[in-house]
C-alpha cells in the first residue's frame, strides 16, 4: 500500500510539474510578445500612456514607454535562464506576479474613473476590453501565485522527484 502511495504521488508531482512549465510558458509569450509589441509601436503606447487619467502617467510615460517593455523583456529572459537555475525562475515569477499586479492597479483605476480609453498593452491582447483584462490578468497572477508555492514546496521535497527518476 506505502507503494502505491509513493507512485501515486510521483504521478500527481510530475502533473504538476507539467502544469508549471506550461503556465511559465504562457508568461514568457505574453511578457516576450507584449514587450516586443511595446517596443515596436513606441509612441502609439506612449500616446496612449498620456491619454490615461493618471496624471504622473503623463508625465512619466516618455519614460514608462521604455521601461515596462523592457521589464517585460527582463522577465521573459529571466524565465529562460530559470531553466539552468531554479532560483531565477522563482524570481521570475515574483517579478511577473508584481509586474501583473501593478497593472491590475492601473486596470482597477481605468474601470473606476469610467474613461473608455484604449489599452495601452501592446498586440492581440490591447483588443481585450477592461473588465477581460482585469480577470486575464487576474488569472497570471494567481497561477503565478500557485506555481511560486509548487517550486518552493518542490525544492525543500525534491529527493520524492528525483527518488523515481
Amino acid at each position: 500500500m506505502d507503494t502505491v502511495n509513493y507512485l501515486l504521488q510521483i504521478k500527481k508531482t510530475k502533473y504538476k510539474h507539467i502544469l508549471v512549465v506550461l503556465i511559465i510558458a504562457l508568461l514568457v509569450l505574453l511578457f516576450a510578445y507584449t514587450g516586443m509589441s511595446k517596443f515596436l509601436d513606441y509612441d502609439k503606447f506612449v500616446f496612449q500612456m498620456r491619454l490615461a487619467p493618471v496624471p504622473l502617467m503623463k508625465k512619466l510615460a516618455p519614460f514608462l514607454g521604455w521601461v515596462v517593455p523592457s521589464i517585460e523583456i527582463l522577465i521573459a529572459m529571466g524565465f529562460a535562464v530559470g531553466v539552468y537555475l531554479h532560483s531565477i525562475k522563482i524570481k521570475a515569477l515574483y517579478a511577473s506576479v508584481i509586474l501583473l499586479l501593478v497593472f491590475e492597479f492601473y486596470i482597477a483605476a481605468m474601470l473606476l474613473s469610467g474613461s473608455n480609453l484604449p489599452c495601452t498593452c501592446g498586440g492581440i491582447v490591447s483588443q481585450m476590453g477592461w473588465k477581460q483584462h482585469l480577470f486575464f490578468n487576474g488569472f497570471f497572477i494567481l497561477t503565478g501565485i500557485l506555481s511560486i508555492k509548487y517550486l518552493q514546496k518542490q525544492k525543500t521535497t525534491s529527493p520524492i522527484e528525483h527518488r523515481g527518476r
